[in-house]
């Protein structure tokens, strides 16, 4: 029985509920057996009939022995603990070979990963390598999977070149879908391309498809716990929103209302860029508050320190952040964020990280390859960021271009495959917030807390600050609120 039923059976049974009973009963979380409540309560009051037909908090806490005393003095219900599993983090993982060796074992991981993948969907099972399309004779199709090595506009139509590590194929687009399609595929990704051999010899495209992601169900809590999601601080830049924080802060302890939604709250999860950095573009030393990175992760933990002790904190690094821009990223070294590292609820990671909350699968990913991602691909902006993540979830890879604005470590394994498919994907780094469900998997692009700066504005890049996502747990549904300049606003 829901708490609303179990409020809706009491009213109905004839009885009324005074405020705090009824406070009490709608925020039942999940592991209190409603039905029985309501039982005992109705029971109760049956053997007093002299007494008036209101249910009390008294009523109701002397049905509820497990309910713990601080209940009736600080008016709380407890909710559980955070549970936090770290499922994948690279940190201790990081091993780059060496130059060209090095790029190519990264690139066969990703094939052999990608080709799995693939090979486990109904409709691409049957799929060859190149090396089985070589000797197609004309009037036959096969399904062939490969990575997009190259494209280009040949008489009117687009070629694209894959290869896999049995060779190369030039395959003609000719149809407007499938043009398209060919064009939305990030450059380095896998594709899975039905051929035909007409009568010239050439190849041609019948259909062209990513790996994607199956349509299925998120996990959710079965606890009614929720994780605030953030990304992009920019802490030590003078554009850094100050104010806004510390609004968001006196917040998240109680001081702007809305207790029972705060209690909840276990989890704050920060995608990149905790702090402004150092030299990251040029002219940045002059919007910089603070040009020691050390101190700017000491401002950092003074900020964070003012968290509830109960909320499990979460922080991986971006561009902006004092480890190596190659992805994958380690987490930040202690000897830099020493006052962060000292926090007990605070848990560093890598970029990209797999971690569980309360059950629920959270991919991690600070988002430096939207760059690259939004300008090759027709439609993409960075106002609308969400469709860029939603194709990188299509491609099952966080950051499939080389040689573009995103460097990639020469690593054994590609990190950025994205296998498992997450519940939930957490970006940030365009400063836009944004958020879709595709397929099952929440995409979340949680925003910023720094005002545009002079580069931005060169770069056309609008940020939208100080917004944050609340995401349910039990529900997978998330609500916004806004600590903007003009004030707290529910929404």
């Amino acid at each position: 029985m829901s708490e609303s039923k179990a409020v809706a059976k009491v009213l109905a049974s004839g009885y009324m509920l005074d405020a705090r009973a009824f406070e009490i009963i709608s925020r039942l979380p999940p592991e209190f057996d409603s039905e029985a409540l309501v039982e005992k309560l109705l029971t109760q009051k049956a053997t007093s009939p002299s007494e008036a037909k209101v249910i009390t908090e008294k009523d109701v806490t002397k049905v509820m022995p497990q309910v713990p005393a601080e209940l009736e003095q600080e008016g709380e219900i407890p909710f559980g603990e955070a549970e936090l599993e770290v499922v994948a983090d690279p940190t201790q993982s990081i091993a780059p070979a060496e130059g060209y060796e090095g790029f190519g074992k990264l690139f066969l991981d990703r094939y052999e990963r990608l080709y799995s993948i693939v090979k486990g969907r109904l409709d691409t099972k049957n799929t060859s390598n190149v090396s089985s399309a070589k000797g197609l004779p004309p009037g036959k199709k096969v399904k062939v999977a490969g990575l997009l090595a190259d494209r280009s506009s040949r008489r009117g139509n687009v070629e694209i070149k894959i290869d896999d590590p049995t060779g190369t194929l030039k395959i003609i687009c000719q149809d407007k879908p499938i043009e398209r399609a060919a064009l939305e595929a990030p450059l380095d990704s896998m594709v899975v391309v039905e051929v035909s051999r007409g009568k010239s010899g050439q190849l041609f495209a019948a259909s062209l498809v990513l790996p994607d992601v199956p349509g299925r169900r998120p996990v959710s809590s079965s606890h009614r716990v929720y994780a605030v999601l953030l990304s992009d601080l920019h802490i030590g830049s003078r554009k850094f929103l100050a104010e806004d924080f510390k609004r968001f802060l006196l917040w998240l302890n109680g001081g702007l209302g809305e207790k029972d939604l705060v209690n909840r709250i276990r989890y704050l999860v920060i995608a990149g860029d905790l702090v402004d950095g150092v030299g990251v573009y040029p002219g940045q030393e002059l919007q910089l508050e603070e040009k020691d990175p050390k101190k700017q992760y000491q401002m950092a933990a003074e900020l964070l320190r003012q968290v509830p002790g109960h909320i499990q904190i979460v922080v991986s690094p971006g561009n902006h952040d004092a480890v190596r821009q190659a992805l994958p990223q380690p987490a930040v070294s202690v000897d830099l964020a020493e006052s962060l590292y000292a926090m007990d609820n605070l848990r560093w990671v890598g970029d990209p990280t797999y971690v569980k909350l309360n059950g629920v699968m959270f991919l991690v990913y600070h988002g430096k390859s939207l760059d690259d991602v939004i300008a090759t691909t027709p439609d993409l902006t960075y106002d609308r960021p969400t469709d860029a993540m939603k194709l990188l979830l299509r491609s099952r890879h966080l950051s499939p271009t080389y040689g573009k604005r995103t460097a990639l470590s020469p690593e054994q394994r590609d990190f950025m495959v994205i296998d498992p498919v997450p519940d939930v994907l957490h970006v940030g780094h365009v400063h836009t917030y944004g958020e879709l469900n595709y397929r099952g998997t929440l995409l979340v692009n949680s925003g910023t807390w720094q005002a545009q700066t002079s580069f931005q504005s060169n770069m056309g890049l609008e940020p939208t600050p100080s917004i944050i996502p609340i995401l349910d747990l039990s529900t997978m549904k998330t609500v916004r609120r806004n600590f903007g300049a003009a004030g707290f606003q529910a929404s």
